[in-house]
């Protein structure tokens, strides 16, 4: 009985789909984009270029706003966001070595930076857990690296769980109840949508963080996706998987050893992570907004970017970073350049996982099957001059 391949008609179906699947993402970005800068631009004095569409308007505020940073604290964000890379590095490193695997520093720093940029153009920054096809040049077994990154998952969701809760109690102690009314004017069953949808937002991350705990530590949940992924119905797209299950059982035992030091390293970052926003914050002029309060919301409105709607949540995040901020009295505009420098920050110093992107792919597609392997023709005999 032979092993049932895809067609060449379904190859080519699953390709539309997928690529009909990116347009309508693009679209989605496009639009949520547009509504923002429509938004910004109804918060424009109407002394600001009266008569110009509301859009334009937006945009041209923003423009305006952006001339208006200083450069040293836009760096020091700069300098955080390394730092953060940097802890990273060493938490991914740390993690492995529980393992025994040993990698290089900088290396493995390359394979971090090409993991956040994969994860800064895919839904739901799903594109890190790519991170270990980036450590393939260091000879890192699939198994242990994916283990690695899952486990260390577990961790940043919880500890987002952690901070969205805090940042929730943070918020309600703080703002008045008429500003989270004038922010947020729609209520559903007597709740205000922006509480709403901070208390959705830290349940799916809290479901996240136990689906991710449950599959990389419970040897119980394994052996149900074993069985559910080796049906007859899902084992043709399975196959490839399950065959590193038993290597990926073994390597989470290592991780779970880890867990201390992915905690504290974590811990590090996320104290980091308050310093980058808080220097961006005084690069626009945002003086009005504690320390302690950019340590707690970052974490709630960074969760946006894990929502499936557009690559990275690009635009749900922005909005949310707009909301949250409006609520501690930062005006609209300075809002949304603080959104679009906090993403562009990530990205621009992420493009340094480039080379690391492009030297992985080569590698993968320039190995040849055993039957390709051609040798090379022997010499002829060399005569005597």
């Amino acid at each position: 009985m032979e092993t049932p391949q895809s067609s060449p008609a379904t190859k080519t179906q699953g390709s539309k789909r997928r690529i009909l699947i990116i347009l309508i993402q693009i679209v989605a970005m496009i639009a949520i984009f547009a509504a923002l800068f429509w938004y910004i631009g109804t918060t424009v004095p109407a002394t600001f270029k009266p008569g110009e569409p509301t859009i334009i308007k937006g945009l041209d505020y923003l423009y305006t706003t952006i001339l208006t940073i200083k450069i040293e604290y836009l760096l020091l964000a700069f300098l955080m966001y390394f730092g953060i890379n940097i802890f990273f590095t060493i938490r991914l490193r740390r993690v492995l070595a529980k393992d025994g695997v040993k990698t290089s520093f900088g290396k493995t720093l390359l394979a971090q930076y090409a993991g956040m940029l994969t994860s800064d153009v895919t839904p739901g920054r799903s594109g890190y857990i790519l991170t270990p096809v980036y450590l393939r040049d260091q000879d890192v077994p699939a198994s242990k690296g994916l283990s690695s990154v899952l486990g260390i998952q577990t961790i940043e969701f919880l500890a987002k769980v952690v901070g969205g809760v805090g940042a929730v109690v943070f918020l309600v102690e703080t703002v008045p109840t008429q500003t989270w009314d004038n922010i947020f004017k729609v209520h559903i069953f007597g709740v205000n949508i922006g509480l709403l949808l901070s208390i959705v937002g830290i349940a799916l991350m809290l479901t996240g963080a136990i689906v991710l705990a449950a599959f990389t530590w419970s040897q119980r949940a394994i052996g149900i996706f074993d069985r559910i992924a080796n049906s007859k119905y899902l084992k043709r797209f399975t196959g490839g998987i399950m065959g590193k299950l038993e290597e990926y059982k073994e390597s989470s035992h290592s991780t779970r050893r880890a867990i201390p030091e992915i905690i504290a390293l974590t811990a590090v970052c996320w104290i980091l992570k308050g310093f980058e926003w808080y220097f961006l914050g005084y690069a626009l002029g945002i003086t009005n907004v504690p320390w302690i309060a950019f340590f707690l919301i970052h974490p709630l409105v960074t969760a946006l970017a894990f929502v499936p709607i557009t690559p990275a949540g690009v635009g749900v995040q922005e909005f949310g970073i707009i909301g949250v901020l409006g609520l501690l009295g930062v005006p609209v505009v300075t809002a949304g350049v603080f959104a679009l420098l906090a993403r562009g920050l990530l990205i621009i110093e992420d493009l340094a996982g480039v080379p690391q992107i492009v030297k992985s792919t080569s590698l993968i597609f320039s190995r040849k099957k055993p039957h390709e392997t051609t040798l090379a023709p022997p010499s002829p005999p060399l005569n005597p001059v």
